[in-house]
């Protein structure tokens, strides 16, 4: 997915432009690792460094259920979340616990589900009260407070673009791409190992048979585990950038929105 952006990558996830001069105020510059799960961030939960992927496709605030077990997090007895990953739901107790990033200190709930090889996670309940600024090449996350700020407000260097986003109930970003000539709306997640498309929708841009493709699987929450084709397809683009043979995994998920 990350490819498709470039180097540099600003979701404005809240802010909206209004009448003023620019004022960016920053909240947070997190240094980020490029992990097998994303891109990972160092955050304070209870106080304690933990380790938490930036995911713009997630609703919710997520630690795993080891990482609860290791901070010594009481499970709540009042509210119970469910959460719909990859391979299906499931419905555990939520935590409060005080979470930290940069200057931004506040108490949390926090989701608990069992997800490999990560501590936790961070959503866009969190992400959307925040312009998020995810440099690649720096190896930096940062948080910004904006107001009355448009693309060309920004403090960085080179050429810059900007493409619609329309932020779902459950501040999640859908952007409008072209695929093999055809419309398609995608779902916005730093938090996918790969690009996935759904089976149908696969079908309505082109692909008449991935009996060659190979197989890989995709984890998902509780150990939940799908398995997509990974078809290579004729063009990507996205705003101004196109992606000459992309290989995107193709399948069946509860995550893919449909076209």
């Amino acid at each position: 997915m990350w490819r498709l952006l470039g180097i540099l990558l600003l979701v404005v996830a809240c802010s909206r432009e209004s009448a003023g001069p620019c004022r960016l105020q920053p909240v947070a510059e997190l240094p980020a690792t490029l992990a097998q799960n994303g891109i990972e961030v160092t955050a304070q939960v209870n106080r304690v460094s933990t380790q938490l992927v930036v995911d713009t496709g997630a609703e919710l605030t997520l630690l795993t259920a080891a990482t609860v077990k290791s901070l010594l997090l009481a499970r709540s007895q009042l509210t119970v979340s469910q959460l719909i990953g990859v391979g299906g739901a499931v419905s555990n107790a939520d935590v409060y616990a005080d979470l930290q990033l940069g200057t931004a200190d506040f108490q949390r709930r926090f989701v608990v589900a069992n997800i490999p090889a990560m501590s936790g996670l961070i959503g866009g309940d969190v992400l959307s009260h925040y312009d998020v600024e995810i440099d690649l090449s720096g190896r930096r996350v940062r948080l910004w407070q904006a107001s009355s700020c448009s693309a060309s407000d920004l403090p960085w260097s080179g050429p810059r673009g900007t493409i619609p986003v329309h932020v779902t109930w459950g501040d999640r970003l859908i952007v409008t791409v072209t695929l093999n000539g055809k419309q398609v709306d995608a779902l916005l997640d730093s938090g996918s190992a790969i690009s996935l498309l759904q089976t149908e929708t696969a079908g309505e841009v082109g692909v008449t048979g991935m009996s060659a493709d190979s197989e890989v699987p995709v984890h998902g929450i509780a150990g939940s585990t799908i398995m997509v084709r990974l078809h290579r397809f004729g063009f990507m683009r996205i705003g101004n950038d196109q992606i000459e043979g992309p290989e995107i995994g193709v399948g069946d998920s509860q995550l893919i929105s449909r076209r």
